[in-house]
């Protein structure tokens, strides 16, 4: 048998036909693509402008890059056990940085405003 680089193999036997006929196959409840919540969320963004957004309901979080606002929403939802009405994302983005004759860039990210219906509080900063 060749090996040939642009066609692929043959499909091998899925998984619910090896197993025995009588078993029940347990099925994970993750979304593609969203194995783990907390890969979604990297944590809060703590600065003055976010403390003044809590007391509007509304909380911020730095988020993976590649996440969108579903893939936040259940997150948020999941981690936290709140209801989520809207979630607002922005990226900000690398700065160039100099310290003397060295030259480097402040790393980017992308932040989500979690907005979260009433009765619903998050408690980011605990005592």
């Amino acid at each position: 048998m060749a090996f040939n680089l642009f066609k692929k193999e043959k499909e091998i036997k899925s998984a619910s036909d090896q197993t025995p006929k009588g078993e029940d196959v347990v099925k994970n409840d993750t979304v593609a693509g969203m194995a783990d919540f907390s890969l979604t969320l990297r944590g809060p963004h703590v600065t003055e402008k976010s403390g003044f957004l809590n007391s509007f309901n509304q909380y911020v979080f730095k988020v993976a890059s590649r996440s969108n606002k579903i893939e936040i929403k259940k997150a948020v939802e999941k981690m936290y056990g709140v209801k989520v009405e809207r979630v607002m994302i922005s990226v900000v983005p690398s700065k160039a940085r100099r310290l003397g004759r060295q030259e480097g860039e402040r790393s980017g990210f992308k932040k989500a405003v979690v907005k979260l219906a009433k009765g619903h509080k998050i408690d980011v900063m605990p005592k």
